[in-house]
């Protein structure tokens, strides 16, 4: 019976020796090997992520082609190469607007960066990060227990990231607030660095599905948390957001 494909030291090998090139040809001229150590595998694991997910995440776009992109768009061309030195899947259900996107899940390969999964809002609006504040000032309930959960703390025992905090207190909040340190959040996620031997293995697939289902419920506040006010809040007219760069799809 023929192996399922699964990632391995080549795949991330191919990431990085793509990265060096600089024509584009590069990669007609290998493009057999690409299929075979990234393409074919993230066919495989994401199929296998949709079919056990697809229940919990409705709405969620899950990839049906285009697995393991490399080109850069061309403004990134210009600046970097013609290719990525990273390869990841973001998915998301499909953004209300272009001024804000809705919670994600995430999945990275890199050489330089390691490979690791993460999810959440790692580019919340100024209308979202106002909103989430809020709760966490008013009633952080929700996300209190989820960080305290058993399941959730085996995934991430490391909580929400702290990639982008505030070097001050955000305005209309006391520096001795009891949850300041998550009020200084402008990013909402949580992150778990990928070992090789998780990402190699034949069972990646389910390692992948746990991390996804425990950052679902993570969304699932955020969701909550975004689109209403507490009960203590008087609604007030928000500023409109900004447009912002694609979030870790498209760093």
């Amino acid at each position: 019976m023929k192996r399922p494909p699964r990632f391995s030291q080549a795949s991330i090998d191919f990431i990085d020796q793509a990265s060096r090139q600089k024509k584009k040809e590069w990669l007609e001229q290998n493009r057999g090997e690409y299929e075979l150590v990234l393409v074919e595998p993230m066919r495989e694991v994401m199929q296998k992520v949709e079919r056990a997910l697809r229940g919990e995440a409705p709405g969620y776009l899950f990839p049906k082609r285009n697995f393991a992109r490399i080109l850069r768009g061309a403004e990134g061309a210009m600046r970097h190469g013609p290719f990525r030195d990273w390869v990841g899947v973001a998915v998301s259900r499909k953004a209300k607007s272009r001024f804000e996107k809705p919670p994600s899940l995430y999945f990275h390969i890199s050489e330089d960066e390691g490979c690791f999964t993460a999810g959440g809002l790692y580019m919340s609006s100024a209308d979202q990060t106002k909103h989430i504040r809020s709760w966490i000032d008013q009633d952080p309930t929700l996300i209190e227990e989820l960080l305290e959960d058993r399941a959730f703390k085996k995934r991430y025992k490391e909580g929400l990231g702290r990639e982008q905090v505030l070097k001050t207190k955000p305005r209309d909040y006391a520096l001795d607030h009891p949850r300041i340190e998550w009020l200084k959040l402008s990013a909402f996620y949580v992150y778990r660095e990928i070992k090789k031997k998780e990402l190699f293995s034949a069972d990646f697939a389910d390692i992948l599905i746990e991390d996804w289902r425990q950052i679902l419920r993570l969304n699932e506040v955020l969701d909550r948390y975004t689109q209403n006010w507490p009960k203590t809040q008087v609604e007030q007219p928000v500023r409109q957001a900004r447009p912002f760069l694609d979030d870790w799809d498209d760093k």
